[in-house]
């Protein structure tokens, strides 16, 4: 009786033994491992790039997503893959999926210029076992892994002018931005320009204000505040940004600067036109007047030929490109007009230094004030 007892015991062990390995292998199955890829940007070279863990060979077919968060932007792959016992490495750029998008757009941008639009995306990796795909045989178990995403291109576009916290004076300021992409020229742009608020920072006004000007498609990397939005205030602080949008799709946005006007000098009145400088006699110390030009006057009697560097420098003492800083000079007077407009961005009423050096030794210094000639009498 008793090693009767004993041998049935002894089978009603192995047996659920049996059933908790069997029950615990089928649990394990396959192990997807998406660390290769966490925190990284996504790419078509990247977006296949992970790891299987399999405790046997089987054909499947893998599945690859990006769906993002409140949109119907979508992505979708997959491919045939027999995956072998053991530990698998899948290498993206060795596999060519079938791929699916929600939109034209949204293809071009990522397999064109392997770039996603901006927002939190969740990305996911499935694979089918054949059984599942096969209804002869026992479906099998479909194995997940996902992994959440933010698409953030916020150094790819950069405010320009005005600078972030600056003091202006004109009601209709240039707003002007850089972009980094490849593909600049193929993108629009989205203005927007809001009141900051007691207690608001620029990031929570342009997000939860009304703006007083917001303008999309447009083209280009500056435009003047228009005449048709609502009038700026003085003394009134805006923030002010740039998104960036490819063929209707958000692809980033730049940071929000701060910018204010402190006083009504738009329209006031300058100095009248100024005659030819004499450059040989100025030492830097007088301020000039340049109503959108200067003209310089140059006395060459050293030397047959002579060039001229020029060089400007904002009140920062940061350099201010120029279009054209080299003039050639000859024997005699020579008479130069500087078009600054068309040279460089300068702002209303700051003061710059233009340095001037000689090919044959000499150096001279002008201070002047600048004059935007659209906003004088």
């Amino acid at each position: 009786m008793y090693q009767s007892y004993v041998k049935k015991l002894k089978i009603f062990i192995l047996t659920a033994a049996s059933l908790f390995f069997s029950i615990g292998g089928n649990a394990q199955g396959i192990i997807i491992n998406l660390s290769s890829i966490d925190g990284i940007e996504i790419t078509p070279d990247n977006i296949l790039n992970f790891q299987v863990q399999s405790d046997r060979t089987v054909p499947a077919v893998i599945k690859g997503s990006i769906r993002y968060r409140n949109s119907n932007l979508l992505i979708t792959c997959s491919f045939n893959y027999t995956i072998k016992q053991g530990v698998n490495m899948i290498v993206g750029d060795m596999i060519h999926p079938q791929w699916q998008f929600s939109s034209s757009a949204l293809q071009e941008l990522f397999l064109s210029y392997k770039k996603l639009p901006e927002g939190t995306y969740e990305y996911c990796v499935s694979i089918i076992p054949s059984s599942k795909l096969n209804s002869e045989q026992p479906a099998g178990n479909t194995y997940s892994e996902c992994l959440y995403h933010k698409s953030d291109d916020i150094f790819l576009i950069n405010l320009v002018d005005p600078e972030n916290n600056a003091k202006i004076h004109e009601y209709n300021p240039m707003l002007s931005w850089m972009v980094n992409y490849s593909f600049a020229n193929e993108l629009t742009y989205r203005i927007r320009v809001a009141p900051i608020l007691k207690g608001q920072n620029p990031q929570n006004a342009i997000t939860r204000n009304n703006p007083v000007y917001d303008e999309s498609n447009v083209t280009g990397y500056s435009l003047v505040y228009p005449v048709y939005a609502k009038p700026l205030i003085v003394n009134q602080p805006y923030a002010w940004t740039v998104d960036a949008y490819f063929k209707g799709i958000l692809l980033g946005g730049a940071e929000t600067w701060k910018f204010t006007i402190i006083e009504d000098t738009v329209f006031s009145g300058a100095p009248g036109d100024m005659s030819y400088i004499d450059i040989a006699r100025e030492k830097g110390v007088t301020e000039l007047s340049a109503i959108g030009h200067l003209k310089l006057k140059y006395v060459l009697q050293e030397s047959k030929k002579d060039t001229l560097t020029l060089k400007l420098l904002n009140s920062s003492g940061d350099e201010v490109r120029l279009k054209n800083n080299k003039l050639a000079a000859s024997y005699g007077d020579n008479r130069y007009e500087l078009d600054l407009r068309e040279s460089v961005n300068l702002k209303h009423l700051n003061t710059y230094h233009l340095v001037i050096t000689s090919a044959i030794g000499g150096k001279y210094i002008l201070l002047f004030k600048y004059y935007n000639p659209d906003f004088v009498k």
